[in-house]
């Protein structure tokens, strides 16, 4: 998978205050809440009910009207507070507004509310007091502005407080995700920076070979050009995957062992044994080719170049292991120069790193009887079945 892609399809939590939901959030609560109100006050007044009167389908119907005022009164809040962000830099204007907005949101509920109250005394014919005294409309408002103000203005202040929890939490995941994108197009880069390394390397040791050929052997490295003209082709097909399946680098492999046969002749033989259930893994492109390279170059000097290359890979649960390996003289018959990673073996070492981070190994052992042996780890993590479909439709 490409690394940006799979930042993209990361979800992204979203809120939004959705005007639709109003009505039917008030209507919902105020069912709940008008008959609760008249259950207690049933339970607490001796089954004597005075707010708003004493029916209950009046003290329903004026939580629906009042609750739904309400959570209009909120979207409205959250639509201010969207709009009037507090900051450091202005927070000596923006707090004052809210404050303000606060009061007034404290104002419009109670007068809203008492108004509403008074409207279903008078309908009801409610009017009177206990103590005969009739009730005012100012009086129904007074009432409610005294008792109920400055748990609103109280509410509107939290309401503002969460708008800014949602806009700083959704600003911490834009930069999240802008930081997730730029990690995943440079890990990219410096992926294709270390692959283009590969190329130049692999392709100037051919040519160098080649060559030695030209004036001694002029139809060996005719046919060495139309070969590495195929081998080319191929990897460029793949330059833009930074992984292919296992099956198709080891196609990759044996095009360019087929080019170093007719430069050494027989005496260089290699044996490759895959599993089938393994061919379908992602690897690196190019993962192998330069540690056969580096066995070639390494293990077996002068012309006559003979010794044996093993290429093994077979699956072990849910992990795939990789193992190139010679018996040519070693490690500790090489020069000091040579002794400890090479080009190839930092350059597949750091691409392992940068696409499995800690889901990978790769370890060498080089026996003071001679041989070298790299072997990998990966996750065993795509269908054999397609990847074989994919090697052969290549081929």
């Amino acid at each position: 998978m490409d690394l940006d892609s799979a930042v993209q399809s990361r979800p992204r939590a979203e809120f939004r205050v959705r005007p639709w939901l109003i009505v039917p959030a008030g209507l919902a609560v105020g069912l709940l809440g008008g008959t609760y109100s008249y259950l207690l006050q049933r339970w607490m007044r001796n089954g004597q009910v005075y707010e708003p009167i004493e029916d209950y389908a009046w003290v329903v119907s004026f939580n629906l009207v009042a609750w739904v005022a309400w959570f209009g009164l909120i979207a409205a809040a959250l639509w201010v507070g969207q709009r009037v962000r507090i900051t450091r830099a202005n927070a000596w204007r923006s707090v004052p507004l809210h404050l303000a907005f606060g009061i007034v949101f404290g104002l419009v509920n109670g007068v809203f509310v008492g108004c509403l109250r008074h409207f279903v005394f008078w309908l009801s014919g409610f009017l009177a007091m206990p103590d005969g005294a009739s009730v005012t409309l100012l009086m129904s408002i007074q009432r409610e502005l005294l008792t109920t103000f400055e748990n609103q203005v109280l509410i509107y202040g939290g309401v503002i407080a969460m708008s800014h929890v949602i806009e700083f939490n959704r600003t911490l995941q834009d930069q999240e995700l802008q930081h997730s994108r730029l990690q995943a197009r440079l890990v990219e880069a410096q992926l294709e920076s270390l692959q283009r390394q590969l190329q130049p390397h692999f392709l100037f040791n051919t040519l160098h070979a080649i060559a030695t050929l030209v004036h001694r052997d002029p139809d060996t490295a005719e046919a060495m050009i139309v070969r590495l003209g195929e081998l080319l082709r191929a990897v460029f097909r793949s330059d833009a995957q930074q992984e292919v399946p296992l099956a198709q680098e080891v196609q990759l492999l044996e095009q360019y062992i087929d080019i170093q046969r007719m430069r050494f002749g027989a005496g260089l033989k290699t044996e490759i044994d895959v599993d089938d259930d393994v061919l379908g893994v992602p690897v690196p492109v190019l993962l192998l080719q330069p540690l056969v390279e580096n066995a070639i170059k390494h293990g077996f000097p002068g012309p006559a170049r003979e010794g044996v290359i093993r290429i093994q890979a077979s699956r072990d649960g849910d992990r795939v292991t990789i193992t190139v390996s010679d018996n040519g003289r070693g490690l500790h018959a090489c020069a000091p120069s040579v002794a400890g990673e090479g080009v190839g073996l930092r350059n597949t070492r750091a691409r392992l790193e940068h696409l499995y981070a800690d889901a990978h190994t790769l370890a060498w052992d080089a026996p003071p009887e001679g041989g070298f042996t790299v072997t990998i780890t990966l996750p065993h993590a795509a269908s054999s079945d397609v990847a074989d479909a994919t090697w052969r439709a290549s081929a």
